[in-house]
């Protein structure tokens, strides 16, 4: 099996910020980055549905089936919620939905900035460890796809700029017997976005193949590339006392990088006092 991805440790948030503004730099047009926070270096990659399936005990095609009764119970009854629901084939505004509401679905969130990734990594970051983002190239995750199936090369690229979604969509959504599933990993972005898709910059990582964990899509489709600047997992500590963390927050909250604009609406204001202490709440009399 390929090594996944390539490790970089970083000292602090602005340890990150330099090397991150180094890697935008260097890739240029070459490459697209997204990145995604988490707050555990030790946490690998994984989508919420692989952790309900794993919860109970679903595994092998039952995912498969699984997925396709979510889909399909979700798209009878949202009617019941909201009006301007999505056309039958637009699978990817379908699971953005579901995503954005708390279904288990095969997207994982990612963002185009880094420094919305570093406010979700350092939000609920535990004291005494390591937060990580994680940074992946879309563009090299394209020229995979080219080197193993042009074909479905060629969908995924009437999808992504020409959005014609049920070529590509209809090739890894198999449902029955006999059909091709593909080990991969690729990003989708639904043409209407979301209010916190707008709000946060946000794109998913999607897999092709829901009966293996997404780290196993991945591995599997990389194979024995080099990952020198294509899949990255930069880590930093947290700080004695969090004191990293304070910093970083502090940093992102006069970026105006928070919960209130992130997560717009009472929630999102709420929600931002917790991780505003260090940057608010000690300072004012």
């Amino acid at each position: 099996m390929s090594k996944t991805f390539q490790k970089e440790s970083c000292t602090d948030f602005n340890d990150f910020d330099k090397k991150c503004k180094t890697l935008l730099q260097k890739a240029g047009d070459k490459g697209v980055w997204i990145f995604r926070g988490q707050q555990s270096a030790k946490w690998k990659l994984e989508t919420n549905f692989e952790r309900a399936c794993a919860r109970f005990g679903v595994v092998g095609s039952k995912r498969v089936k699984l997925e396709y009764n979510m889909i399909r119970e979700f798209q009878r009854r949202l009617h019941q919620y909201m009006a301007n629901e999505p056309d039958s084939d637009k699978y990817d505004e379908w699971m953005a939905l579901m995503q954005h509401h708390g279904a288990p679905t095969r997207l994982l969130d990612f963002t185009y900035s880094p420094y919305v990734a570093a406010y979700f990594a350092f939000e609920k970051a535990d004291l005494d460890s390591e937060v990580a983002i994680w940074a992946v190239n879309t563009r090299f995750l394209e020229e995979q796809l080219g080197n193993r199936d042009r074909d479905l090369a060629e969908k995924y690229k009437s999808y992504r700029e020409k959005r014609q979604e049920a070529k590509y969509f209809s090739s890894i959504f198999p449902v029955g017997k006999g059909k091709k599933r593909y080990r991969l990993v690729l990003a989708i972005n639904p043409f209407r976005l979301n209010e916190r898709l707008a709000y946060q910059r946000g794109v998913f990582l999607c897999t092709g193949h829901i009966t293996v964990r997404f780290m196993k899509n991945l591995s599997d489709f990389i194979g024995n590339e080099k990952l020198d600047e294509k899949v990255i997992q930069y880590t930093i500590p947290t700080g004695r006392n969090n004191q990293n963390t304070k910093e970083a927050l502090n940093h992102l909250d006069l970026m105006n990088i928070n919960r209130i604009t992130l997560f717009p609406g009472l929630d999102g204001f709420a929600q931002s006092f917790s991780p505003r202490i260090p940057s608010l709440f000690e300072h004012q009399g």
